[in-house]
């Protein structure tokens, strides 16, 4: 797949979890670690088994750049599945980001970092490395499925995966929305007469749907 960033500005989760009917929308649990953060890639999966902590730096080894790693972990937060030297590490290799339904560490120095990260939550303690995980396996993580290539938006307001195959009609609905809510934002909403006018269309609809 070639993956052109530069297709999806800074199209937003909300407006892609729209697109998409909220459907492929990750559990509210998994939060960026700065909110400023935000990542878009294709996705490289990696799926831990009996809290395997060491599947991640085979990931770190062959994940092309641009990629971003999303790491199902059950929702597991007894253990860090990874921390500030992983980080480094993946930032290092041209790693876009990293999204993991379960807990990291060194939760402030990644915070002050470049490099998004969204994690359930932080905890000192990791598990031991027991080789048992895979990876480019289709996943479920923070309950969506996601397959090796979804495309991965994460920001402030959560994380999203786009199938593949729907990429183009889901990108186009999202960029549709974004520009009519700038309308409303930038058009509508100072006009008082077009404000009330929207009101009273969706109040009609609701009498009708009585």
């Amino acid at each position: 797949m070639n993956f052109d960033i530069s297709e999806w500005g800074e199209v937003s989760s909300t407006s892609l979890s729209d697109a998409m009917l909220g459907l492929h929308t990750m559990e509210s649990s998994i939060k960026p670690l700065n909110r400023k953060m935000r990542v878009v890639g294709p996705a490289y999966t990696v799926q831990i088994i009996k809290n395997d902590c060491a599947i991640i730096f085979k990931a770190l080894q062959e994940a092309p750049e641009g990629s971003v790693l999303v790491i199902a972990a059950q929702g597991t937060t007894d253990v860090a599945f990874l921390g500030e030297i992983v980080t480094k590490i993946a930032q290092k290799r041209g790693i876009a980001g990293i999204v993991i339904d379960g807990c990291i560490r060194d939760s402030l120095a990644i915070e002050e970092g470049t490099f998004p990260v969204f994690a359930k939550g932080a905890i000192p303690k990791i598990p031991a490395a027991n080789y048992l995980g895979q990876v480019q396996k289709t996943i479920v993580c923070a309950d969506v499925i996601v397959r090796p290539g979804d495309i991965i938006c994460a920001d402030a307001d959560g994380v999203v995966a786009v199938p593949l195959e729907e990429t183009s009609q889901v990108l186009q609905k999202a960029m549709e929305k974004e520009t009519k809510d700038h309308w409303k934002i930038e058009t509508m909403i100072p006009d008082s007469e077009a404000l009330q006018s929207y009101l009273a269309k969706i109040s009609e609809k609701y009498k009708t749907a009585l």
